[in-house]
């Protein structure tokens, strides 16, 4: 019945699916729980009246939700939490189970064998379990049980039933006595965790303000066609009142091509400023994940923010202020900072593997013996006091430890170079330089980020308040110029020229503002405050 349940317990990973029911534990060790690619969320809610309707905060949530690349990056963290798994296998605990079984007949020539032709019959059974401890002990159990049958006639036991119940355990007592060779990768795999976490951070966030910009740029290719339709429209006015003037004769015929070729030229600007936006919202479909099936392909993007609301300046710390904020939250400082306790880390195993080593081992066992006794008066007068019995009596004798057998000792080894442990410890402090200095030069980098976010902010801000002047003047001059021309004072050149003014100081003007709006995203994202608000959690496993 045994043999029987083993052959199930064996052939149950072999049979079919339905065949036998499979343990949760089981099923969860080979079939382990995995990160699945999520469907596009978040898109059909936004959509009315068969537009989708985004502004910048909506867009950037649906990056978020559904980006490919933020995605990917996300996958970087779970794949350092199996590291950590990976790094308790030391601590696994293992059982041992093993059963073997002897037949042996063969003929003697010797009287003190019990038999002319020996035949022995040994089954031997075995137990073990060991474990390393996170605090660096060692600690083992194993049960040995055998029952020999044999036709010799000096046994005492005929078939007899001996079992041994062994503890073993090593302490450490200098080298390793606090168990950090084992824990350290532990350690180690657990801040390189909170690295790749706050790398990959900084990695969505870098992808959140590319994708932040191309939605500005996007703003700004919808308003050129706007600034495009006017100059159009102008032109077409122009060319309108010089067909009249050709008409009535009061112009020649060689003059309209002039105007005519100025309408032609606005045109051309005009589609292809058309075409430039339709790239830069597929480009925004790319992002947010629209572009995976066709109806999202073929739904109308509608952009509701105007680059010329711009930000609140108070939300515009000063450089020094800016700065501090920046170096403490910026989660590039923190990764920076986590590879230097690694450093410290790694030194310490090695110095701890220069100590000498002196172990503490103790051991005990128990034994214990039964069986059938046989009455046989032999020639040598040994007896027994181990009366007849099964393998209760056995376990009753283990447990007890009536027949014991005990004992510790003490092993020291003095390592001489530790050769290996010293350039260990020397790459260790050479890594740890190079971390501070990669430190420094983050510290740096977020420095100078800082630094030209808040430039490109009061340079956009000073190239605002010029443009708003230069087309309120071209403004002025078109009107002035189509009052000149009417009279007849200038020529139609003169008065085109005015207007395709007007139209580079309204283009200037727009790139103005989206050139603030693109300043103000490196601001937050220099600040690491770009982020704030959108409901951005990176998702750590849960790592026990």
């Amino acid at each position: 019945m045994n043999r029987l349940l083993l052959l199930l317990a064996l052939a149950a990973p072999l049979a079919p699916a339905g065949t036998l029911p499979v343990p949760a534990w089981l099923d969860h060790r080979f079939h382990p729980e995995t990160v699945r690619v999520r469907e596009v969320e978040g898109i059909n809610e936004r959509i009315r009246d068969g537009k989708l309707n985004l502004t910048l905060k909506t867009f950037l949530e649906l990056v978020l939700r559904n980006s490919t690349d933020i995605n990917l990056s996300r996958l970087d963290v779970y794949t350092v939490a199996d590291q950590i798994r990976s790094s308790k296998a030391v601590f696994d605990p293992s059982v041992t189970l093993g059963f073997t079984a002897l037949r042996s007949v063969s003929p003697q020539f010797s009287q003190i064998a019990g038999a002319s032709t020996l035949s022995s019959l040994t089954q031997n059974s075995s137990a073990g379990f060991s474990q390393l401890l996170p605090t660096g002990e060692t600690a083992g159990v194993t049960f040995n049980a055998s029952r020999s049958s044999t036709n010799s006639a000096f046994n005492l036991f005929n078939p007899s039933i001996s079992g041994t119940l062994g503890f073993t355990f090593l302490q450490p007592l200098l080298q390793n006595r606090n168990g950090i060779q084992f824990t350290a990768p532990q350690q180690i795999a657990r801040t390189q965790l909170g690295i790749t976490s706050r790398q990959s951070e900084a990695h969505i966030a870098d992808l959140v303000a590319t994708a932040a910009g191309q939605y500005w740029d996007a703003i700004r290719a919808r308003d050129n066609i706007k600034v495009l339709e006017q100059t159009l429209t102008l032109a077409r006015k122009s060319y309108d009142r010089d067909k009249q003037a050709l008409d009535l004769g009061a112009l020649a015929n060689l003059d309209i091509f002039q105007s005519e070729t100025q309408v032609a030229a606005r045109k051309r600007d005009l589609v292809q400023a058309q075409f430039a936006y339709r790239s830069a919202l597929d480009g925004l479909r790319r992002v947010m994940g629209a572009d995976l099936t066709p109806e999202m392909r073929s739904t109308e993007i509608a952009l509701s923010d105007d680059p010329s609301a711009l930000p609140d300046r108070a939300g515009i710390l000063p450089y020094e202020e800016a700065l501090a904020a920046a170096l403490r939250v910026r989660p590039e400082m923190d990764a920076a900072h986590r590879r230097i306790t690694i450093d410290d880390l790694n030194a310490r195993v090695a110095r701890n593997l220069m100590t000498p080593r002196l172990d503490l081992s103790i051991q005990g066992s128990g034994v214990g013996l039964a069986g059938n006794q046989v009455n046989a008066n032999t020639a040598l007068g040994i007896t027994s006091r181990t009366t007849s019995g099964g393998l209760a009596n056995v376990l009753g004798d283990v447990l007890g430890f009536n027949s014991p057998t005990y004992g510790a000792g003490l092993q020291l080894t003095l390592p001489i170079k530790s050769t290996a442990a010293r350039v260990q410890l020397a790459d260790a402090l050479i890594q740890k330089t190079r971390d501070q200095l990669t430190e420094r030069q983050v510290r740096q980098q977020v420095i100078q980020d800082v630094r030209q976010a808040m430039n490109s902010i009061e340079l956009a801000n000073a190239t605002i308040e010029a443009a708003t002047i230069a087309r309120d003047l071209a403004k002025k001059n078109v009107d002035a110029e189509q009052q000149k021309y009417e009279l007849g004072t200038i020529t139609a050149f003169e008065l085109l020229d005015s207007q395709t003014q007007l139209a580079a100081s309204e283009s200037a003007l727009l790139n103005a503002y989206v050139g603030y709006q693109q300043a103000f995203v490196s601001y937050q994202r220099a600040t690491s405050t770009l982020l704030d608000g959108l409901g951005m959690v990176l998702e750590v496993p849960n790592v026990r």
